[in-house]
């Protein structure tokens, strides 16, 4: 073994070498085994969702105004449509000057007239800043009257409480204004109605889209 000087060193690094293999084939085992286990989830319930779907086969059906609708109806703002939906019975609209008052020539929307704060309106599904003043009641609303009909694609009205998925305020339900973005052209609306004929009041809307 004297005339060998290096078998030693040799045999030592095989022997090196083939125990770490064989240490190694246990982990990669385990890792495939771990890979190819099943993985337990919990179950999750979800009270709202954002996904779309069709509004019948939502849980709270939803009622659409399109713009087809809405040039029959001949309506000037987005007021005269939510006037006409069946489930509207406590909206209001301010018009003319009424003695000064803040609250003149706005509109909220009061679904089953359950307070004008209690109904949630969106543009787009995004929420609305309130107006710059209040209700007589005191309640704070959005004032649908600044949202030019012109541009407005269609009204969906989720007929039913929504406190859930969007907070307290849709406790009556929700309105959401769908913009028109896919327009070209130019459209020019124009309407001019008489309010008080013994003072001579009249409301004047215009809007424009292009």
């Amino acid at each position: 073994m004297s005339n060998w000087p290096g078998f030693k060193k040799k045999s030592l690094v095989l022997m090196i070498g083939v125990v770490s293999g064989a240490t190694c084939l246990p982990v990669m085992a385990q890792s495939q085994n771990s890979q190819n286990s099943e993985v337990e989830v919990e179950e999750v319930i979800v009270t709202g969702s954002y996904l779309r779907g069709s509004p019948l086969d939502a849980p709270s059906p939803v009622t659409t105004v399109d713009r087809t609708s809405i040039e029959a109806q001949g309506a000037a703002q987005v007021w005269d449509v939510i006037k006409n939906l069946e489930i509207n019975s406590g909206s209001f609209t301010n018009e003319g000057a009424g003695e000064g008052q803040a609250l003149s020539g706005t509109a909220n929307v009061n679904l089953r007239n359950l307070g004008e704060n209690s109904t949630l309106t969106l543009v787009n599904g995004k929420r609305q800043v309130s107006a710059a003043t209040v209700t007589r009641s005191g309640g704070e609303f959005v004032d649908i009257n600044t949202i030019p009909l012109v541009m407005v694609e269609r009204v969906e009205v989720l007929t039913d409480g929504c406190s859930a998925l969007y907070g307290s305020d849709a406790v009556a339900g929700v309105v959401n204004v769908i913009m028109r973005t896919e327009f070209e052209g130019l459209e020019i609306y124009g309407d001019v109605q008489a309010l008080d004929s013994a003072t001579n009041r009249q409301d004047r809307t215009g809007s424009a889209i292009w």
